[in-house]
C-alpha cells in the first residue's frame, strides 16, 4: 500500500471514530440534564407522571422549568444535546433546511459563468472597445488573482470568486447551516460552519463591491456628460467605502477574533457586535446604491436621439440591475422574518446566505450584460434592427472620422459607425450612419474620436 493511501486511510479512520464517539455521547442524556428532569419532577411542578411522555411534552410549565434548570446547570453543548433528545422523544421532527445542491443557487451560477465567458471571449474578439479597467475589476471579482501569466490566469478562470462563494454556502449547508443548532451532529460541525461563514461574509462584501465598481467603470466609458461622470465617481467612492467599512467590520466583529466561530459555546469571555443589525444596515445601504446605479444611466439614455424601440432596449438592459434591488429587499425581509430565531443563528442566517449567494451571481450577470449584447449583435445582427440578411456588420474600432449625427443633441455618448459587407458584391458598401438601420453600440472609442 502506498504511503499517501495509508495516510488517507488513517485520517478517515480517525474521523469516523471521532464522529462515532461524538454520536454515541450525543445519544445519551447529559448527567446535568437528567438531574434537572428528576428535580423538576420532584418539585411536583407537573400533574403528569414520570412515565407519561406525551403529557410531559404537552405541559408548558414543566418544559419551561426544565429549560431554565438546564441553562443554569449545563454547558451549551450539554444543553443542545439535551434539547435534541427531548425534541426527538416528544416526536418533534427535525427541521429540514436547504439542500446542499440547491437548484435556486445553481441556475444563476451557470448563467453568470456563461455570460462571464461570453464577456471575455468578446474582449479577445475586439468587441466592446477591447480591454479596459472595468474588465480587470470584473475579473478580480470573478477570478482568483494569482501571480501567473495571462494564459495561466485564463486557465484558472474556473476558480472564480462567485464559485467560491457558492461552494462556501454549499459547505455551510453540509455542516449544518439551515438546521437547528441542536440538530447538528457532531456539534463540532457548528464550529466548522462558522469558520466557513466567516470567510463567506468577507468574500461576499468584496465581490459585491468589485462588481459594482466594474459597472461604474463601464458607464464612464460610455457616457461623457460631466454631471453623470461626477455622480459615477461618487458612486465608486461609496462602493469602496462600503467594502472597506464592512470587510473590516466583519473581520474584526469579535474580540478576540476567534469568537466569530467559537463564541456559540460561550466557553470564554469576549464581545461581538450585533451581526444581524450590521447585516441589515449593509443590505439597506446596498439597496440605495443599487437603485441609484440603475437610475442614472437610464436618465442618460433617455436623452439620446434614438427610436423609442432602441431606447427601451438599452434602458431595459440597465434596468435589469433592479433585480439586485429586489434581492436586497428580500434579504432584509427574510432577516426580519427570521429574527424570532435570534438564539438559533444557523437557522436565522441560512436564508440570508441563500439570497446573498443568488445576489452574487446576478451581480456578475448585470456586469456582463452590455458586452454580451454586443456579442449577440455581432452574430445575430437582426437583434439590433439590421434588415439586410445578406450583409454582415462588423465594428471598425479605428474609425475616427466625424459623421453626421455622431452625437445626439443633448447627450454625451459615443456613437460608432458600422459597415455592412455584401459578400455577393465586389466591394463593401457603407451604410448611411443617419439611416434607420444604423446601429448604436455602447462601446469604447479612444479619446481622440470625441475631439
Amino acid at each position: 500500500m502506498r504511503l499517501h493511501q495509508l495516510i488517507a486511510l488513517v485520517l478517515v479512520s480517525l474521523t469516523v471514530g471521532a464522529a462515532a464517539a461524538d454520536s454515541q455521547s450525543s445519544a445519551q442524556m447529559p448527567h446535568c440534564a437528567a438531574k434537572c428532569e428528576q428535580s423538576t419532577l420532584a418539585r411536583n411542578a407537573t400533574p403528569c407522571s414520570a412515565t407519561d411522555t406525551a403529557c410531559l411534552c404537552a405541559d408548558e410549565q414543566y418544559q419551561s422549568n426544565l429549560v431554565a434548570c438546564i441553562k443554569s446547570n449545563c454547558t451549551v453543548r450539554e444543553g443542545l444535546i439535551a434539547k435534541r433528545l427531548r425534541f426527538r422523544g416528544c416526536g418533534i421532527p427535525k427541521h429540514e433546511g436547504y439542500p446542499v445542491a440547491d437548484p435556486a443557487t445553481i441556475a444563476p451560477l451557470v448563467l453568470a459563468t456563461l455570460l462571464f465567458v461570453i464577456r471575455i471571449a468578446a474582449k479577445f474578439m475586439g468587441l466592446g472597445g477591447g480591454w479596459a479597467s472595468d474588465d480587470y475589476t470584473i475579473i478580480a471579482a470573478y477570478v482568483r488573482i494569482t501571480r501567473t501569466t495571462k494564459r495561466e490566469r485564463l486557465l484558472n478562470a474556473l476558480q472564480v470568486l462567485a464559485v467560491a462563494i457558492f461552494a462556501l454556502n454549499a459547505a455551510m449547508v453540509r455542516y449544518g447551516f439551515s438546521h437547528h443548532m441542536w440538530d447538528i451532529v457532531p456539534l463540532d460541525n457548528i464550529t466548522h460552519a462558522y469558520k466557513l461563514f466567516y470567510a463567506y461574509v468577507i468574500l461576499y462584501k468584496i465581490e459585491i463591491s468589485l462588481a459594482k465598481i466594474s459597472v461604474c467603470l463601464f458607464l464612464l466609458r460610455i457616457f461623457r456628460s460631466n454631471s453623470f461622470r461626477y455622480i459615477t465617481y461618487i458612486m465608486m467612492g461609496i462602493n469602496v467605502a462600503i467594502a472597506l467599512a464592512w470587510v473590516f467590520g466583519d473581520a474584526f466583529r469579535c474580540s478576540p477574533i476567534h469568537l466569530a466561530w467559537t463564541g456559540w459555546m460561550k466557553a470564554e469571555p469576549g464581545t461581538c457586535i450585533n451581526f444581524s443589525a450590521s447585516t441589515a444596515a449593509n443590505a439597506i445601504v446596498n439597496i440605495v446604491v443599487d437603485a441609484t446605479m440603475v437610475t442614472i444611466p437610464i436618465f442618460e439614455v433617455m436623452k439620446l436621439s434614438l427610436t423609442w424601440r432602441k431606447k427601451l432596449g438599452v434602458a431595459l438592459m440597465f434596468a435589469s440591475g433592479l433585480v439586485l434591488t429586489i434581492i436586497g429587499i428580500l434579504r432584509v425581509v427574510v432577516l426580519y422574518d427570521h429574527h424570532r430565531f435570534n438564539n438559533d443563528p444557523t437557522v436565522t442566517l441560512a436564508p440570508v446566505n441563500h439570497w446573498s449567494t443568488i445576489e452574487v451571481q446576478i451581480t456578475i450577470v448585470c456586469a456582463c450584460l452590455p458586452i454580451s449584447r454586443a456579442m449577440l449583435v455581432r452574430f445575430f445582427p437582426r437583434l439590433a434592427g439590421a434588415s439586410d440578411g445578406q450583409s454582415y456588420p462588423y465594428q471598425t474600432g479605428k474609425t475616427n472620422r466625424p459623421t453626421g449625427g455622431s452625437r445626439a443633441p443633448g447627450s454625451q455618448i459615443a456613437k460608432t459607425v458600422e459597415y455592412s459587407v455584401d459578400y455577393s458584391a465586389s466591394r463593401p458598401q457603407q451604410r448611411d450612419s443617419g439611416g434607420s438601420d444604423s446601429m448604436v453600440q455602447l462601446v469604447d472609442i479612444g479619446p481622440r474620436s470625441h475631439e
